[in-house]
């Protein structure tokens, strides 16, 4: 298990989707949004031990996010920061691939703070070949009557 905590997380996905911009001369797309939002989480990651690890099995993440409001929906920010700090997992070396080989589920949990905007993380690592989430479904769910 490795902890880290990401403070000054910025945009959510409603303002990442209207910042895509197409610069004519260099004929690409820019985000200036999500470019601050991967570096935030980015730089937070080279700030914590994590850092030196290189994540070889399978992982679950675990997101508390504590936002400086509720008037933004709970999966707006979720889904940017989710994300952006699997691009930073993978920019600064510590995951491989955030493939489904990889990352095998993302857990949320939302709190208000005002004083104290930011999100707490717990990546956990899976021994090869756990397949919890699909075992979990499968006996907790009968979807036969649906």
């Amino acid at each position: 298990m490795y902890k880290l905590t990401v403070k000054g997380f910025k945009y959510g996905l409603n303002a990442v989707l209207s910042g895509f911009k197409y610069d004519f001369r260099s004929k690409r797309y820019f985000n200036n949004e999500k470019r601050d939002n991967d570096y935030i989480c980015i730089d937070s990651i080279r700030r914590s031990d994590i850092r030196k690890v290189k994540l070889k099995k399978p992982i679950v993440i675990h997101y508390h996010i504590f936002w400086k409001d509720k008037r933004s929906d709970r999966m707006n920010i979720a889904s940017a920061f989710d994300k952006s700090f699997q691009d930073a997992l993978q920019k600064t070396g510590v995951l491989e691939n955030d493939s489904w080989k990889h990352v095998i589920n993302a857990t949320f949990d939302f709190d208000v703070d005002r004083e104290n905007p930011r999100v707490e993380i717990v990546i956990e690592e899976l021994n090869e070949g756990t397949e919890k989430y699909e075992v979990f479904f499968k006996d907790e769910f009968d979807l036969k009557g649906v």
